[in-house]
């Protein structure tokens, strides 16, 4: 999303109704013909127990009359707007050559691979190299749920096990978005990923190209995203966009906090007096703002006292569309970091539950701003080698708990 950007309104006139299910199928059907409503889709969400109808409100009825009716009706758990989603990746503050566009587009695809000794502070700040000695992801599952990755970038080789077309029909143009995202967490070639050997799971949920300006996703698409990664063994979600406040979305992901999925958010690139943006701002997501090399706030990154952490999200060298690179910035960026940083937790402890992934990041944080958590930086900067060591101590103490009499 643009630096400043504000929220997208919901797509009009679609209403996305939750129903229990144990109703029968025909439901739907029946609610389509009692409210005039056009049928737009229909599925299952295991996660929620629930069958997901998107509906379409014909152009002579009232939109919030409809929806009142649906939420004043017994056999429908909730209705609601869909909401739309935009990314939170913002421009490239520094292009890899200086005749490349400013902005990772399709026009950058022929970027040549760059100096293998180009510096990469992001491992550096997060003493990423210290904690891979004691942890690499190895089999922890990711889902990024975002754009198309590019499986055939050579830093992301053997990085996805699995892919979800959660979209639809095809991009009408190429995004670099959630390829960057997956190569900070996992790249294993040129750039330094966070978690090098986890697992990928390529979700695909934001539609590029068409009428659309920059790439959008919608409730009905994120939720089927969410169901299908946690169901095929995603132990932490990684969700670089925003949105406005969404029921369905936020009962989708408490259901994946209680399976033990660690929820990583972008914390939004609005501005500094921007309102909370969710997924970001629900309780149990770790939040995650942007830094630069030099620890200050990514100068359009939101604040808040949602803002759980902060990482480095401001100049990043990522794998793009197209097998190509760029430096990114945006609080995308610093989320993936996170989630990579997360798996490396969890390779150590498999046992730790999202609120002990989220402590553990706090705790052992290097505080930044004014002392103790404040709304620029959260708790502060993760440290990655801090997390594991504070991990290993607390698994120490634990044993020792069990070895007394």
């Amino acid at each position: 999303m643009p630096p400043g950007q504000l929220l997208p309104p919901p797509v009009p006139r679609q209403i996305l109704v939750l129903l229990d299910q144990d109703q029968p199928q025909a439901l739907g059907r029946a609610l389509a013909r009692t409210y005039r409503l056009d049928r737009i889709s229909s599925a299952p969400v295991p996660l929620l127990g629930a069958r997901a109808e998107l509906m379409r409100v014909r152009e002579e009825r009232s939109l919030d009359a409809v929806l009142a009716a649906l939420q004043g009706d017994t056999r429908v758990r909730s209705a609601q707007p869909n909401q739309r989603y935009l990314q939170t990746g913002g421009a490239s503050s520094r292009s890899l050559q200086s005749a490349e566009a400013h902005r990772p587009s399709s026009e950058q695809s022929n970027r040549r691979r760059p100096d293998p000794a180009i510096p990469q502070y992001g491992p550096r700040k997060l003493r990423l190299p210290e904690a891979h000695q004691l942890a690499r992801g190895r089999n922890v599952v990711i889902a990024v749920i975002d754009s198309a990755v590019d499986t055939g970038h050579p830093d992301l080789q053997d990085a996805v096990s699995r892919s979800f077309n959660a979209a639809g029909r095809p991009d009408g143009m190429p995004d670099y978005h959630g390829t960057a995202v997956a190569g900070i967490i996992r790249s294993h070639g040129l750039v330094e990923g966070a978690a090098p050997e986890s697992k990928i799971l390529a979700v695909r949920a934001f539609r590029a190209g068409g009428e659309r300006a920059f790439p959008e996703t919608t409730t009905h698409i994120l939720i089927t995203a969410v169901d299908w990664a946690v169901r095929n063994g995603a132990r932490v979600l990684n969700m670089s966009f925003i949105g406005s406040h969404d029921p369905a979305l936020q009962q989708v992901l408490h259901a994946a906090n209680q399976k033990g999925v660690v929820v990583v958010a972008a914390a939004g690139n609005g501005g500094p007096g921007a309102p909370p943006v969710y997924p970001g701002a629900y309780r149990g997501v770790i939040a995650v703002t942007a830094v630069d090399e030099a620890d200050r706030r990514y100068e359009h990154a939101n604040r808040g006292s949602y803002v759980a952490v902060a990482a480095p999200g401001v100049d990043i060298l990522a794998p793009v569309e197209r097998g190509g690179y760029a430096y990114v910035s945006g609080t995308s960026f610093a989320a993936a970091y996170v989630s990579g940083i997360a798996a490396l937790l969890l390779e150590r402890d498999p046992n730790l539950n999202p609120k002990s992934v989220a402590d553990l990041l706090a705790s052992a944080a290097e505080d930044l701003g004014p002392v103790g958590r404040d709304d620029d930086f959260g708790a502060g900067r993760v440290d990655a080698y801090a997390s594991l060591e504070l991990l290993a101590h607390d698994l120490a103490a634990k044993r020792g708990e069990l070895a007394q009499p």
